[in-house]
């Protein structure tokens, strides 16, 4: 006789195999893996008007609501992208990959919504949902682009990262954090031989400073103060790279993922950027916006639009330069 709490009729004892995390492996068709969290994806998706996009639409709004930042949401939508891409290689639908009593099965809907809309926090991430848009695309804004350089700045700042990695530092010892920080910078640039050296150390001292703000309380000012400066002699040393391939690209990157508002001399240096720079910079931010957008990541979007402006106030003085007698489009203040 079957249970009256388990009813034969939706198969318990077939699909409840007890407690089981959302990364630990499902099933494998031709060749590609799927987890369990795939496993609660799919069956919610069989409910829903739109499959999976109605499921990634509500974590894309989770994601944008006001109140910060959503890691949860984030990181589901990009479990549901990867899902989708698996999906795709197989040339399937989700009902495919769930077999006839998977599909049938109100427990299993049951067990999914509770996993998918009513956890608290998801614990068990799969590598997919530590790949988020936002982890990847910071990730490259710190040091993604590093190949551009002549000099990697890695090395130099491999060497700054332990004044700072591992203290979390109040308003009294933040000035103890700035004098070692420009102690070893002073090092590391009086080491230099070369202006392609010096640009690294450079850029290794910007981006420390923006990694070791997480770490110090600045109420008193004092490392901004270190940044503001650090930024305009990396500013000032950039000038014989501007066209370069990828520097520029860098440096806005940086700048849009810069989250203390630290970065100032920048918006005088792209209000007067050269011709060719300028062009490079709105093209590298036009596509720099797109990729944003798509990720949903509205924050970075505002601010990439905010460097483009900039940017087209540059633009705008060149025409101005061009028009007036002897001018010239490459010239700077």
């Amino acid at each position: 006789m079957p249970s009256r709490s388990r009813p034969q009729g939706d198969l318990w004892r077939v699909l409840d195999d007890g407690p089981r995390r959302g990364t630990e492996p499902w099933r494998e068709l031709g060749g590609v893996r799927f987890c369990h969290w795939d496993r609660w994806l799919l069956r919610l998706s069989l409910d829903e008007p739109n499959g999976l996009d109605s499921i990634a639409e509500t974590f894309r709004q989770r994601a944008r609501a006001p109140g910060g930042i959503d890691p949860d949401a984030e990181a589901m939508l990009a479990q549901l992208s990867d899902l989708e891409l698996r999906l795709s290689l197989l040339r399937c639908e989700p009902r495919d990959v769930l077999d006839e009593r998977e599909r049938a099965s109100q427990w299993l809907h049951a067990k999914a919504f509770r996993r998918v809309w009513h956890a608290h926090s998801f614990r068990d991430h799969t590598e997919a949902m530590q790949r988020t848009p936002r982890k990847l695309l910071e990730a490259r804004a710190r040091e993604g682009n590093w190949s551009a350089f002549p000099v990697s700045p890695a090395a130099h700042l491999a060497r700054l990262r332990p004044i700072y990695q591992h203290v979390c530092v109040d308003w009294r010892g933040v000035g103890s954090v700035v004098l070692l920080l420009q102690l070893e910078a002073d090092r590391m640039l009086a080491k230099a031989t070369s202006t392609d050296q010096k640009l690294a150390v450079r850029r290794a001292i910007v981006g420390a400073a923006i990694e070791a703000r997480a770490h110090v309380h600045d109420s008193g000012g004092d490392f901004a103060e270190h940044f503001r400066d650090a930024e305009l002699a990396y500013l000032d040393h950039l000038g014989d790279y501007l066209v370069r391939p990828g520097i520029l690209r860098d440096l806005l990157e940086l700048a849009t993922w810069e989250d203390y508002g630290m970065f100032h001399h920048i918006e005088v240096f792209l209000e007067w950027l050269p011709e060719r720079a300028a062009d490079l910079a709105i093209h590298d931010l036009a596509r720099l916006i797109t990729e944003l957008r798509a990720a949903g990541l509205d924050d970075q979007v505002f601010k990439a639009q905010r460097l483009r402006r900039l940017v087209l106030t540059s633009a705008d003085k060149v025409a101005s330069s061009l028009d007036a007698p002897g001018g010239d489009p490459e010239a700077r203040p």
